[in-house]
């Protein structure tokens, strides 16, 4: 009859090494987690950047493709077709920029307003219904310059790209796109036909009748630090070099936009 085998435990560095797999094996399943858990939160903010910026260029493309339309061409404008200020300073530091725009206007249904195909009705970027005020004379037939515009207002502040229907009002508008630090806006000056004499940041008044295009340049900020506070991030803006310092991701985003309604003038 055969004896039986005996039987042991694991020795003390059986055990150990055991021990130090099993560290090494959950270091590196904890390593893999952390960093599929900041790449995720990389690629959302990327997401939540790109977001911003589409939404961003959308509605300033929108307005300033529109800046100067008139209901009536034989008419001059109510008021600047552009107008805008320069924040100051340079490069990379320079504080953000203002940009006005304005234009009639259109003829656009709206159940708030009974529809007149001789006047416009156009809600502004505040979702108030703008209704022209040049209804022709009813004795010569003449049609007046129209006194209400819509206006649209661009601004940053606190972090956020905001749009007044009231360029003049201090408070309140709505916001465009969050998490935008700063934007810079550069004209193009025309010639009058179709070529564009140079850009610059800050036109003289009488320039402002003579811009052909608008160049927007914006710089987001990621929502959260993905970045080890300290190593920062590089990027170009402005013309200029600078480093991040705070852990949030950051991208520029620049887009030229053709004023159509003065590519020409007298």
């Amino acid at each position: 009859m055969a004896r039986p085998r005996s039987q042991r435990g694991l020795g003390l560095v059986e055990v150990l090494v055991a021990m130090a797999l099993g560290l090494v094996m959950l270091g590196a399943v904890g390593y893999l987690f952390v960093g599929s858990k900041e790449m995720n939160r990389n690629q959302a903010d990327q997401a939540r950047m790109q977001e911003s910026a589409r939404n961003a260029m959308d509605v300033v493309g929108k307005a300033l493709r529109q800046a100067g339309y008139k209901l009536n061409v034989d008419q001059p404008l109510g008021g600047d077709a552009l107008e805008g200020s320069d924040g100051g300073g340079s490069g990379a530091e320079a504080l953000s920029d203002t940009l006005v725009v304005r234009h009639d206007p259109a003829w656009v249904a709206d159940s708030a307003v009974p529809p007149n195909p001789l006047l416009g009705h156009e809600s502004n970027c505040e979702g108030v219904t703008v209704v022209s005020n040049n209804l022709p004379d009813a004795t010569t037939g003449a049609a007046p310059v129209n006194a209400s515009m819509v206006e649209y207002r661009f601004a940053v502040e606190g972090g956020k790209l905001l749009c007044r229907a009231d360029p003049g009002a201090a408070a309140g508008g709505v916001v465009v796109a969050d998490n935008v630090e700063n934007m810079q806006v550069s004209y193009g000056i025309g010639n009058g036909a179709e070529a564009i004499l140079n850009y610059t940041d800050a036109p003289e008044p009488h320039e402002f009748a003579r811009v052909s295009a608008v160049r927007v340049s914006l710089l987001i900020r990621g929502p959260s630090p993905n970045i080890v506070t300290g190593a920062g991030q590089e990027y170009m803006f402005n013309g200029a070099s600078a480093t991040s310092s705070d852990g949030h991701l950051r991208r520029v985003v620049t887009s030229t936009f053709t004023v159509r309604n003065q590519t020409r003038w007298k």
